[in-house]
């Protein structure tokens, strides 16, 4: 079947043939998008029946978020749920009239049929469906008024959060059951300003559970998308690059919190996962990995007692079976076993010298297996996500070839994906193209500044800096005082959104991004558009915090306020002192750690600042502001605390 690019072409094609647009959408590693193509799409009926009938757009929804947004508002308002491969039918205006997601062949041609019979005989009952779902959209599109974020606000988020924990297995919600990371880093900075055991009991469940279960690949680390069941088991096989960025930060926060050494491992295991199956040789990160052939979802990542025997050393055959919980019968499809770990004695004897040997012999076994699709397009804002990850490996972990390999994708970034002045959004196979959207500035002007966080060179904070203009120029809207989620033509209606989803809303990752500038460069105008983008937090958050929590975080951190915590070595050295290592270990979530070495330039707010003789001298700067210097880690620790915590409150 012909398929046409979202774009005016296909859209002028349909108004010159007087014909309606179908839109698909999906994406290249989506299990039922493949399903969807091998049961319709390939169909010779199916195909002559779009080709006639029809003008046909395909749309890969991870390069036009933006698009998918829209019409999937459009499916969950006809259906209440939606999902991919989603199906809608468009007039030439790109309104759309009716939607659905999967349809297998039969219920599909039907339904083509139906709707080729109403575009040429009832044209007014598609006028009247079309203008009902466009006003549904309009309607969906406005926010409230706002209302300020205040410590009320907090403790219902932390009730709402509570309410839906699954006190048995972790997560929020039942089955399928996604690693939400929000909630959690919300949770984090909800212990560290008021002391909630109980918020960190909730992070400590989870993130253990998590480790433990089938969502977490025990031989290749990362993990999966998501758990089919409510006990993290068995998961829907999908590996996706931001879940992977951001769950090796959370992992690694939860260590800097706890000392749990077990996250420590999963978080170090999930960035080798991504530098060995996701790194692009250019530099940048891959997408996603699928979950294997239509038919043979999972076979690559599960095992049968006899491959098990096969692999690994035989007097450690048995025991491997037992810790990962292979059995004859198997735990999933066709007497396979998905490898999870049945308790947290287990999971400790997982980290002895012979288990873990064993479990780099299953590596390179499965690696002889045929594996599962990559898809190699590289997008701006999960490399930036991926850049932030590899940061916080490096000063957590003290790996330097995780800074080199953040390094790298930010130099991809920059040499691939910036044209014409403008950072674009995706690269693959050697073409470029798509303007950056709102995603793609926060994430990676976010990957930036912990670039310059990381390495102490401030050529990353004047890009961070450079972007966050470029954003405000095409994204800023005055009227929502917020940013547009993209500013592409064709849109038919315009998206401004700070609910969370798989990822952090990209909204409130820019209020984080301007709060944090504003601190450190002393330029009032990041100030001032921090005290505008938080105007725009719709007033939904005040009620249903719970969606919100990484805009919370945003007016936590400024009602906080963002200290500075500058570390001059007096050495001119590119390695950061052992001071800005001590730092580094421990969870900070009110203060962003920089550093220079003496005679390197740095941030604005470092300036005319001197190390202590041979030592290197710690100020911790609120607003502007900064209090005498220490060479003490503990005191600059102390000082870096929430007010409230600072002064006994």
């Amino acid at each position: 079947m012909w398929w046409q690019p979202w774009g005016d072409e296909a859209f002028t094609r349909a108004k010159a043939e007087n014909k309606p647009v179908f839109l698909s959408i999906g994406y290249s590693t989506c299990y039922w998008c493949h399903v969807m193509e091998r049961d319709s799409f390939e169909d010779r009926e199916v195909a002559d029946l779009l080709n006639e009938n029809f003008v046909c757009v395909k749309v890969d929804r991870e390069e036009h978020p933006d698009v998918d947004q829209i019409y999937m508002e459009v499916v969950i308002g006809i259906h209440g749920h939606g999902g991919w491969p989603m199906s809608l039918f468009l007039t030439p205006d790109r309104e759309p009239f009716w939607g659905g997601t999967f349809f297998y062949r039969d219920t599909f041609i039907g339904i083509l049929k139906g709707m080729a019979e109403s575009w040429k005989s009832d044209r007014a009952k598609v006028a009247s469906s079309s203008g009902e779902l466009v006003r549904f959209l309009q309607a969906r599109m406005k926010t409230g008024c706002h209302v300020p974020i205040d410590v009320n606000v907090f403790g219902l988020a932390l009730e709402q959060l509570f309410k839906r924990y699954d006190r048995a297995h972790g997560g929020f919600g039942g089955a399928p059951k996604f690693p939400s990371t929000q909630p959690l880093e919300f949770l984090l900075r909800a212990h560290a300003y008021r002391q909630n055991a109980a918020a960190l009991e909730v992070v400590n469940r989870t993130l253990t559970r998590m480790a433990c279960g089938g969502i977490f690949d025990h031989v290749g680390g990362g993990f999966h998308r998501y758990s089919v069941d409510g006990e993290w088991r068995i998961p829907h096989f999908e590996k996706m690059l931001y879940d992977n960025a951001l769950l090796a930060s959370l992992y690694l926060d939860g260590y800097t919190v706890t000392g749990n050494s077990l996250y420590r491992s999963v978080g170090e295991q999930t960035l080798d996962y991504m530098m060995r199956e996701m790194r692009a040789p250019e530099g940048g990160f891959f997408s996603a990995q699928d979950a294997g052939d239509v038919g043979k979802e999972g076979e690559f990542y599960s095992w049968t007692q006899d491959e098990i025997s096969r692999s690994v050393a035989p007097e450690v055959c048995e025991e491997i079976c037992r810790l990962y919980g292979v059995s004859a019968a198997g735990n999933f499809e066709h007497g396979r076993s998905v490898l999870m770990v049945a308790s947290d004695e287990d999971r400790i004897i997982c980290e002895r010298g012979d288990i873990r040997a064993a479990r780099a012999a299953l590596l390179s076994a499965r690696d002889a297996r045929k594996r599962p699709h990559t898809d190699e397009k590289i997008l701006a804002g999960w490399n930036g996500l991926s850049i932030s990850a590899l940061c916080r490996g490096f000063q957590v972990l003290r790996r330097r070839d995780l800074l080199d390999h953040a390094l790298a994708a930010a130099d991809f970034i920059e040499r691939e994906l910036v044209l014409d002045g403008r950072l674009h959004r995706r690269y693959c196979g050697g073409s470029r193209g798509i303007p950056a959207m709102l995603e793609d500035y926060a994430y990676v002007i976010r990957g930036y500044l912990h670039l310059f966080e990381a390495t102490g060179d401030a050529a990353w904070l004047d890009r961070a800096s450079a972007l966050q203009r470029e954003q405000d120029k095409y994204l800023w809207s005055g009227e929502r005082r917020a940013y547009l989620t993209s500013a592409a033509a064709g849109l038919i209606v315009r998206l401004c959104d700070w609910v969370d989803g798989a990822t952090p809303s990209p909204n409130s990752i820019a209020l984080l991004n301007v709060l944090v500038m504003a601190e450190l460069s002393g330029d009032p105008y990041f100030g001032l558009r921090a005290r505008a983008l938080e105007e725009g937090i719709p007033s939904e958050a005040a009620s249903i915090p719970m969606l919100y929590m990484t805009a919370v975080q945003g007016a936590l951190l400024r009602m906080v306020g963002c200290a500075s915590c500058c570390v001059v070595s007096a050495k001119n050295t590119s390695v950061p002192p052992e001071e800005v290592a001590q730092l580094w270990s421990k969870f900070l979530p009110f203060a962003r750690l920089v550093w220079k070495a003496e005679g390197r330039r740095g941030a604005e707010i470092m300036d005319l600042k001197a190390p202590c003789g041979e030592k290197s001298a710690i100020y911790v700067c609120r607003s502007g502001t900064c209090g005498e210097p220490t060479v003490d880690v503990e005191v600059a620790l102390s000082l870096c605390s929430a007010p409230s915590l600072a002064n006994g409150g």
